[in-house]
């Protein structure tokens, strides 16, 4: 098997690559992991000549501009990335018959009305910012393959830069003794990139599966719940504040409620563990100075 995959270097991209060479399902198989140092997504003919030479069975689309305010910022930006970069992978992916996997979020939901139990595949998205604009439509052109996977997630953490990834935020600011300001009335489920890799495994070696899926650690909270949760086992860190979503100056909407419901994904056999075991794991991790 052969594995073209975006955005390698990103946070997830570089859990992925490391389960894939750890997973005897997948040890074997030829990854080729490419990311904006390669070439820009958003030239189709780079794309296109990239994936052509490699020759994938599959491609996994992980790369995308995802920084929800800086999309609001530079819309042409998030248009190029997510949305033109997305149907180069497309158009490459038809001409060479590969599988294509495509990572989408919870922001494609408003949080308005969350459905009991969360968010199910086929509930209607209804995006409230730019980023999630653009993952439904990626979403969209990527249901023209029919052999397709739409894995949606959320609220990724386990990376190594705190403005990007909020675990290793709060675990900073308990090192310099200093409280993390969290936002504590918006909720989703927060999901570790080594779960979320091991879950993109099973899927990946599970050929059939096609559609949507989402994939997310179990469980509901908000930021300011992690962080409790985090600063009560770390002695001497401050507990986290408090600060209300409507505070926080957040350009675009942010759903209130985007929580992922992952009956399918346990219907097809993997189920995740829950969002505390995965923060434990992460801590740990960090203690440690390595990434599992």
């Amino acid at each position: 098997m052969r594995l073209y995959l975006t955005g390698a270097d990103g946070m997830l991209g570089t859990a992925l690559t490391t389960v894939l060479a750890e997973d005897p399902a997948t040890a074997h198989w030829t990854v080729h992991g490419v990311s904006i140092r390669d070439f820009d997504i958003a030239d189709a003919e780079a794309v296109r000549a990239s994936i052509e030479a490699f020759a994938p069975d599959v491609v996994v689309h992980t790369a995308a501009h995802a920084i929800v305010d800086d999309c609001e910022l530079d819309p042409k930006l998030a248009l190029r990335v997510n949305i033109a970069g997305v149907r180069n992978v497309v158009d490459a992916c038809l001409r060479r018959h590969s599988r294509l996997v495509y990572l989408s979020s919870d922001y494609v939901f408003d949080g308005r009305h969350t459905p009991v139990g969360g968010y199910r595949e086929d509930d209607l998205p209804n995006p409230q910012s730019v980023y999630g604009l653009t993952k439904v439509a990626g979403e969209r052109m990527v249901a023209l393959l029919d052999d397709h996977l739409t894995v949606r997630t959320s609220w990724l953490f386990g990376g190594t830069d705190a403005r990007l990834d909020q675990v290793l935020d709060i675990v900073e600011h308990a090192r310099r003794g200093t409280p993390a300001r969290l936002i504590d009335d918006q909720f989703s489920a927060p999901t570790y990139t080594v779960d979320l890799a091991r879950a993109l495994v099973f899927l990946l070696v599970e050929s059939a599966v096609t559609g949507t899926v989402h994939v997310t650690n179990r469980g509901t909270a908000s930021w300011h719940q992690v962080g409790a949760y985090l600063t009560d086992r770390i002695p001497g860190a401050p507990a986290p504040q408090r600060v209300p979503l409507r505070e926080w100056g957040f350009l675009g909407g942010r759903p209130v409620d985007s929580t992922l419901n992952t009956d399918r994904l346990a219907r097809l056999g993997w189920t995740l563990p829950t969002w505390q075991d995965a923060v434990d794991r992460c801590h740990l991790s960090l203690l440690r100075g390595d990434r599992r």
